[in-house]
C-alpha cells in the first residue's frame, strides 16, 4: 500500500509531496514550455525542479535560506559540469559521470546533513560515503 501524505511527514520540514503529486507538478512545470527555451526560463525550470525535489524528499517547510544555498551549489555545479565530466573521463573512463555525481554530493554536503543528503539524493549511506 502506498504511503498517505500523513505518513510522509518529516519531523523537521513538514509534510512531503507524494510521488504522484511530485510527478504531476514536474509535468506541469514543463507543460507548454517552448522547445528551445531562453536561458532565464531554463534557469527557472531547473530551480522549480530542485524545489519540487526538496518538497518531495525533505519536506515542504524546508527553510528558504537552505533552499537558496542548495540552488547556489547546483548553479556552481552546472557552470563546471563539462569540467567535471572531462575529469571523470580521465580518472574513471568506465564511469565518467561519477565525477559529476561526486561534485554534486560534495556541493550539497556543504548545506545538508548526511541524513538530509541521503534523503534528498535517495542514496544509501554507504554509496553516499563513497562520494564524499
Amino acid at each position: 500500500m502506498a504511503p498517505t501524505p500523513a505518513d510522509r511527514q518529516s519531523a523537521d520540514f513538514g509534510p512531503k509531496l507524494t510521488r504522484d503529486d511530485y510527478e504531476r507538478r514536474i509535468v506541469a512545470l514543463h507543460e507548454g514550455a517552448p522547445p528551445m527555451p531562453d536561458a532565464e526560463r531554463e534557469r527557472r525550470t531547473r530551480r522549480g525542479e530542485l524545489d519540487l525535489l526538496i518538497d518531495y524528499r525533505l519536506g515542504q517547510r524546508f527553510p528558504d535560506s537552505r533552499r537558496e544555498a542548495l540552488w547556489q551549489a547546483q548553479e556552481r555545479l552546472d557552470k563546471r559540469r563539462v569540467w567535471h565530466l572531462l575529469a571523470g573521463i580521465l580518472a574513471h573512463p568506465r564511469d565518467p559521470s561519477a565525477a559529476v555525481a561526486r561534485a554534486q554530493v560534495r556541493g550539497f554536503a556543504k548545506v545538508l546533513t548526511r541524513e538530509e543528503l541521503s534523503e534528498l539524493l535517495d542514496f544509501p549511506p554507504e554509496d553516499l560515503q563513497r562520494l564524499l
